[in-house]
């Protein structure tokens, strides 16, 4: 079942270019998607647990779509897997120059990124978290006055 169709990639683009091969699209959006199930087993269970509840949510779903439009977007921006390209333009004795640098471990290649599998993983911000304040303060919220304590 593919969570991401072409045309979510083509909606999603920027600029000019826009891909118009749905075939050659689909393509590249399966071996994302099959990229993702490798890296998170327990996705497509858990987008399932998801469509079950009440009210029905779909923001795991939303994500896995999300992201893999994120990763064929790369792979179609950079198809040649370039890091970095420049240009200069020279006009007499005046010269400009551009450079445009790609990211990643593989710039062009499909892969995920860490903020990526993080998202789909459910990933938390922390590990735990500590209250400094004790729970005999009357500013914690377990706080709980005592009863007769002064005889």
């Amino acid at each position: 079942m593919s969570w991401t169709l072409p045309e979510d990639v083509k909606d999603a683009w920027i600029g000019h270019d826009v891909p118009d091969d749905d075939v050659l699209i689909q393509n590249w959006v399966d071996r994302a998607e099959r990229l993702i199930r490798r890296q998170v087993k327990d996705l497509q269970d858990r987008i399932d647990a998801e469509a079950e509840e009440t009210p029905p949510r779909t923001d795991l779903l939303d994500t896995a779509r999300d992201v893999t439009v994120a990763m064929v977007i790369r792979v179609f921006r950079n198809p040649e897997g370039i890091r970095q390209t420049n240009q200069t333009t020279t006009t007499g004795p005046f010269s400009d120059t551009r450079s445009q640098t790609y990211g990643g471990d593989v710039p062009g290649g499909l892969g995920l990124t860490d903020d990526e599998l993080a998202a789909l993983q459910g990933a938390a911000a922390g590990a735990f978290t500590i209250d400094l304040i004790p729970s005999t303060s009357p500013f914690s919220p377990n706080y709980v006055p005592p009863v007769n304590w002064w005889p």
